[in-house]
């Protein structure tokens, strides 16, 4: 059987939902259509005798390089998302992964990019020629609920107990002056130079926060987000997320910028709403840089957060929930 790729029409859509459901049964957001059509990204289909057999998307994101990185100009970076392959037949599914990865990795300017590899995929991507650092980026959180929230990780519920302990020799800071942090809407393009300098002044390499990416990611439909900031010194945006088939509640610390006293400001809020709406956990993504920060507010556990990429980006990329499509998990 020959497979063929193609771009994706919205057309298409309903035989692509099933196709995701079936495939990929324990990723529920995959089968939200609502989700795909929302999300600004370039698709492309794997097809035999005309039905689906693959599907991948490739999200477009301006990165810049920040003052630590001795470096100017930026990068465009083109987030692999969603990659499900039909696995009922070997050829079919050698064929349609291997054509729909090179249709992304060949699709200037863009770099090809991708967060949260795990051990055995990220084999595939380095014999392709790609780069997997783990010196980048790193998953902070704190669980309260500690056994769900292992089981869901992949590790031992024996280790509860200690989590627990930990818990009560390391304290979550959840006091909030409600005079310095204000709630808030939506982003306003004035303050886009200001998000700018915050980030250049902390990483090598960041993606861009303007009002209008801002504002188009607090528009992902089915999701309720809260945004604080600490005057024009930084932000905080998070969201309450709940996934099923785990049973698991967190409050996912959606993007975090600012000076380091405005972040320290505005943390709490999160780790407040996570304590009194008694979630199982509170959860971030962010540069190695801020370890500190997040540890002092709480979140000890830490773990390094595998990125792909191109071997030609040579400093260290920070990434939150809100760059590529994690946010969009549940």
């Amino acid at each position: 059987m020959q497979v063929t790729i193609q771009p994706f029409r919205s057309e298409q859509m309903d035989e692509l939902l099933a196709f995701l459901k079936k495939w990929s049964p324990t990723h529920p957001e995959l089968g939200e259509g609502s989700i795909i059509r929302w999300q600004k990204c370039h698709q492309h289909i794997a097809m035999v005798d005309n039905r689906i057999v693959g599907y991948i998307a490739q999200i477009p994101h301006e990165f810049h390089y920040g003052k630590p990185s001795n470096r100017s100009g930026g990068e465009q970076i083109g987030w692999g998302v969603t990659f499900v392959v039909d696995t009922s037949d070997n050829e079919i599914r050698k064929q349609a992964g291997r054509g729909l990865l090179t249709v992304i990795e060949n699709s200037p300017p863009m770099k090809y990019t991708g967060v949260g590899m795990v051990a055995g995929v990220d084999q595939v991507y380095i014999r392709r020629g790609h780069v997997i650092r783990k010196d980048s980026v790193k998953m902070y959180g704190r669980f309260f609920k500690p056994t769900r929230a292992l089981k869901y990780l992949g590790k031992s519920t024996k280790l509860a107990p200690a989590i627990k302990l930990a818990n009560f020799v390391f304290p979550a800071q959840t006091k909030v002056n409600a005079d310095s942090v204000t709630k808030f809407e939506a982003f306003l393009p004035e303050w886009d130079t200001k998000w700018d300098e915050l980030l250049s002044e902390r990483y090598e390499l960041y993606g861009i926060r303007d009002a209008v990416y801002l504002n188009y990611k607090l528009s992902q439909p089915n999701r309720e987000y809260f945004c604080y900031r600490f005057g024009i010194d930084g932000y905080l945006i998070f969201r309450r997320a709940r996934n099923d088939l785990r049973d698991l509640t967190i409050v996912k610390v959606c993007d975090l910028v600012g000076t380091e006293k405005a972040k320290a400001a505005l943390l709490p809020v999160a780790m407040r709403y996570a304590i009194e709406h008694r979630v199982d956990g509170i959860l971030a993504i962010s540069s190695v840089v801020d370890e500190p920060l997040y540890k002092s507010d709480g979140m000890f556990i830490a773990r390094p957060y595998p990125i792909m990429m191109s071997p030609t980006i040579k400093v260290k990329m920070h990434v939150s929930f809100f760059d590529s499509d994690m946010d969009n998990l549940w």
